[in-house]
């Protein structure tokens, strides 16, 4: 039997030192995930157009595209509208979760504060299988899954 090939994880994010970080826990977590990292809405999309992944961390508020304008785009995009994405910010308003939700975000991460809570939470996160997500429409906050209601 084939061995399923690595995961692969694009970041989105503008803040660079946060970039290094999610990179190293995530290798810590699991070595064989392949993370490519980008800094703007638009770069975002230029290699979704390019590359094939399996799942994406999409920052909201970033340069040249937020990322529920991203959102909005991969949806409507017939080749990625079937792509994972979970949006990934340190707003923790609910109507930020609700306005990523509404654009189809398949999950809401809440930034951790800590290094330890990163871990945690991509153990996490990495644990469900993304093909069939059990966990949609939750989010992650203070190292645990709440569901959303609107």
């Amino acid at each position: 039997m084939k061995p399923n090939p690595p995961l692969t994880i694009l970041l989105a994010d503008d803040d660079r030192d946060h970039g290094i970080l999610f990179g190293r826990i995530l290798k810590d977590v699991d070595a064989s995930i392949k993370l490519s990292i980008v800094y703007n809405g638009q770069h975002l999309l230029h290699f979704l157009s390019k590359h094939q992944v399996d799942l994406v961390f999409l920052d909201l508020k970033m340069p040249c595209k937020n990322g529920h304008e991203c959102l909005k785009d991969i949806r409507n995009n017939e080749k990625l509208k079937d792509l994972p994405v979970i949006m990934y910010s340190s707003s923790a308003y609910m109507s930020d979760i609700r306005k990523a939700f509404v654009h189809q975000a398949d999950f809401y991460m809440v930034k951790p504060f800590s290094a330890d809570h990163l871990r945690n939470a991509l153990v996490s996160i990495l644990s469900i299988d993304w093909k069939k997500p059990v966990l949609k429409r939750h989010y992650f906050i203070n190292n645990r899954f709440v569901p959303y209601t609107a």
